[in-house]
């Protein structure tokens, strides 16, 4: 299925590809559908506006890979170090999956969405997150830390642990009842 380098305006559905090595590839335009990549070696490879729909992505290696205008919808993403991607251009949006234990520190994320998405254990630290739109999120133990947070929208997201000393929230949005929790770190008395 894969044995090209290059693939243009393909798609691919229902694919399990469990454990594959499919570095050094080029994907562009594509669309992939209720596939299976866990464990799969993409590493060194591009993917260029493309569409992953319905995708098991437990411990994808997307070590120095090219990811710009990808969407990741309904998928499972778990164990993933995006930290290790080629960090020149990352362009990246999440809506709807379940992000567990993925790693997004030193990235530059400036207006990434990751609406409606679970996002739980993971890491967003020394991170550019300025914009970015995380409406209806719930977070699970996920860490922020350093990050910039300029303009993010966390309306009705919940679960989120941002300390506004160690992090710059400057006109980020919040909902209550959730924004309350960023006044703990404040030492201050509320009655």
């Amino acid at each position: 299925m894969f044995n090209k380098i290059e693939f243009e305006n393909e798609k691919f559905n229902n694919i399990d590809a469990y454990e594959e090595n499919l570095s050094d590839k080029t994907f562009e335009d594509c669309e992939f559908t209720n596939c299976d990549f866990s464990e799969v070696n993409f590493s060194l490879s591009t993917f260029e506006d493309c569409v992953f729909k319905g995708c098991n992505l437990t411990l994808t290696n997307f070590k120095e890979s090219r990811l710009r205008g990808v969407l990741f919808q309904q998928c499972k993403l778990m164990g993933i170090n995006f930290s290790h991607c080629d960090t020149f251009i990352v362009e990246m949006n999440f809506h709807k999956n379940i992000i567990n234990n993925c790693n997004f520190s030193s990235l530059n994320l400036k207006k990434t969405s990751f609406k409606e998405c679970e996002i739980s254990s993971s890491d967003f630290v020394d991170s550019n997150l300025e914009e970015c739109d995380f409406r209806n999120v719930i977070f699970i133990r996920s860490i922020f830390s350093n990050t910039t947070l300029k303009k993010a929208n966390f309306i009705d997201a919940k679960g989120y642990d941002i300390d506004p000393m160690n992090n710059n929230i400057k006109k980020a949005k919040f909902s209550l009842p959730e924004a309350m929790g960023l006044l703990k770190y404040l030492d201050i008395v509320i009655k």
